[in-house]
Protein backbone atom coordinates (compact mmCIF):
# COMPACT_ATOMS: atom_id res chain seq x y z
CA UNK A 1 0.00 0.00 0.00
CA UNK A 2 1.41 3.11 -1.00
CA UNK A 3 2.73 5.44 2.34
CA UNK A 4 0.50 8.10 1.96
CA UNK A 5 -2.78 5.78 1.82
CA UNK A 6 -1.70 4.19 4.90
CA UNK A 7 -0.80 7.40 6.55
CA UNK A 8 -4.57 8.35 5.84
CA UNK A 9 -5.83 4.74 6.52
CA UNK A 10 -4.14 4.29 10.02
CA UNK A 11 -5.01 8.15 11.02
CA UNK A 12 -8.50 7.18 10.04
CA UNK A 13 -8.78 4.02 12.18
CA UNK A 14 -6.77 5.44 14.72
CA UNK A 15 -9.31 8.22 14.96
CA UNK A 16 -12.29 6.27 14.87
CA UNK A 17 -11.09 3.93 17.67
CA UNK A 18 -9.88 6.30 20.15
CA UNK A 19 -13.25 8.81 19.68
CA UNK A 20 -15.24 5.23 19.79
CA UNK A 21 -13.85 4.34 23.16
CA UNK A 22 -14.11 8.18 24.97
CA UNK A 23 -17.18 7.85 23.90
CA UNK A 24 -18.41 5.01 25.00
CA UNK A 25 -17.16 5.83 28.48
CA UNK A 26 -18.67 9.14 28.51
CA UNK A 27 -21.63 7.06 27.51
CA UNK A 28 -21.09 4.70 30.64
CA UNK A 29 -21.22 8.01 33.05
CA UNK A 30 -24.09 9.79 31.34
CA UNK A 31 -22.43 12.24 29.76
CA UNK A 32 -23.05 12.77 25.92
CA UNK A 33 -19.89 12.82 24.44
CA UNK A 34 -20.79 16.26 22.45
CA UNK A 35 -21.81 17.85 25.81
CA UNK A 36 -18.11 16.94 27.48
CA UNK A 37 -16.46 19.23 25.59
CA UNK A 38 -19.04 22.48 25.95
CA UNK A 39 -19.00 21.84 29.89
CA UNK A 40 -15.31 21.60 30.18
CA UNK A 41 -14.87 24.67 28.15
CA UNK A 42 -17.49 26.69 30.10
CA UNK A 43 -15.42 25.02 33.35
CA UNK A 44 -12.60 26.72 32.15
CA UNK A 45 -13.89 30.02 31.31
CA UNK A 46 -17.03 30.41 33.56
CA UNK A 47 -19.04 31.40 30.46
CA UNK A 48 -19.68 31.86 26.75
CA UNK A 49 -21.79 32.52 23.78
CA UNK A 50 -23.42 29.58 22.27
CA UNK A 51 -21.58 29.78 19.29
CA UNK A 52 -18.40 29.46 21.00
CA UNK A 53 -19.94 26.28 22.34
CA UNK A 54 -20.34 24.92 18.98
CA UNK A 55 -16.59 25.50 17.86
CA UNK A 56 -15.60 23.61 20.55
CA UNK A 57 -17.45 20.86 20.23
CA UNK A 58 -17.07 20.89 16.79
CA UNK A 59 -20.70 20.68 16.02
CA UNK A 60 -22.86 22.99 13.43
CA UNK A 61 -24.75 26.04 14.24
CA UNK A 62 -27.92 24.48 13.68
CA UNK A 63 -27.17 21.46 16.69
CA UNK A 64 -25.80 24.09 18.67
CA UNK A 65 -29.03 25.57 19.57
CA UNK A 66 -30.54 21.80 20.65
CA UNK A 67 -27.42 20.52 22.39
CA UNK A 68 -27.43 23.30 24.70
CA UNK A 69 -31.23 23.24 25.23
CA UNK A 70 -30.90 19.75 25.82
CA UNK A 71 -27.81 20.90 28.57
CA UNK A 72 -30.89 23.57 30.05
CA UNK A 73 -32.92 20.40 30.55
CA UNK A 74 -30.34 18.54 32.20
CA UNK A 75 -29.77 20.96 34.65
CA UNK A 76 -26.38 21.36 33.39
CA UNK A 77 -26.63 24.96 32.36
CA UNK A 78 -28.12 27.64 31.87
CA UNK A 79 -29.07 31.60 30.09
CA UNK A 80 -28.03 34.52 31.12
CA UNK A 81 -28.76 38.11 29.91
CA UNK A 82 -25.42 40.38 29.69
CA UNK A 83 -26.05 42.97 32.08
CA UNK A 84 -24.30 45.48 29.65
CA UNK A 85 -25.27 44.46 26.21
CA UNK A 86 -28.96 42.40 26.35
CA UNK A 87 -28.44 41.33 22.89
CA UNK A 88 -25.98 39.00 24.85
CA UNK A 89 -27.07 35.84 25.93
CA UNK A 90 -24.21 33.89 27.60
CA UNK A 91 -24.54 29.82 28.81
CA UNK A 92 -23.37 29.40 32.20
CA UNK A 93 -22.73 25.95 34.14
CA UNK A 94 -25.38 25.81 36.71
CA UNK A 95 -24.41 24.39 40.19
CA UNK A 96 -25.99 21.17 39.32
CA UNK A 97 -23.35 21.21 36.12
CA UNK A 98 -20.39 21.96 38.07
CA UNK A 99 -20.62 18.85 40.04
CA UNK A 100 -21.91 16.55 37.28
CA UNK A 101 -18.81 17.76 35.03
CA UNK A 102 -16.30 17.53 38.20
CA UNK A 103 -17.38 14.04 38.92
CA UNK A 104 -17.08 12.88 35.19
CA UNK A 105 -14.26 15.02 34.44
CA UNK A 106 -12.42 13.19 37.21
CA UNK A 107 -13.70 9.75 36.26
CA UNK A 108 -13.23 10.68 32.52
CA UNK A 109 -9.84 11.15 33.09
CA UNK A 110 -9.01 8.20 35.26
CA UNK A 111 -10.14 6.03 31.77
CA UNK A 112 -8.28 8.47 29.41
CA UNK A 113 -5.07 7.53 31.79
CA UNK A 114 -5.54 3.80 31.91
CA UNK A 115 -5.84 4.14 27.88
CA UNK A 116 -2.87 5.71 27.38
CA UNK A 117 -0.59 4.29 30.55
CA UNK A 118 1.51 2.32 27.82
CA UNK A 119 2.63 4.75 26.04
CA UNK A 120 5.60 6.68 27.99
CA UNK A 121 5.71 10.41 28.62
CA UNK A 122 8.14 10.92 25.91
CA UNK A 123 6.47 8.89 22.82
CA UNK A 124 3.08 10.78 23.79
CA UNK A 125 5.25 14.20 23.56
CA UNK A 126 6.69 13.23 20.58
CA UNK A 127 3.54 12.06 19.02
CA UNK A 128 1.70 15.68 19.77
CA UNK A 129 4.03 16.99 18.20
CA UNK A 130 4.09 15.19 14.70
CA UNK A 131 0.39 15.33 15.14
CA UNK A 132 0.57 19.00 15.22
CA UNK A 133 3.65 19.55 12.61
CA UNK A 134 1.62 17.83 10.19
CA UNK A 135 -1.82 19.64 11.06
CA UNK A 136 -0.04 22.79 10.76
CA UNK A 137 1.84 21.66 7.38
CA UNK A 138 -1.78 20.50 5.97
CA UNK A 139 -3.37 23.26 6.93
CA UNK A 140 -1.28 26.00 5.04
CA UNK A 141 -2.45 24.09 1.88
CA UNK A 142 -4.57 25.31 -0.50
CA UNK A 143 -8.17 23.07 -1.21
Amino acid sequence: METNIKLMVVLGKLNRVFLERLSKNLEALNMPISAYPMLAHLNDVGRAKTQKLGEVAVITSGSITHMVNKLIKLGYVKKVVDEKDKRITWVELTSFGQETFDSVHKQHMEFLESLLEDFSYEEKHAFIDQIKHFGKTIEKKEV
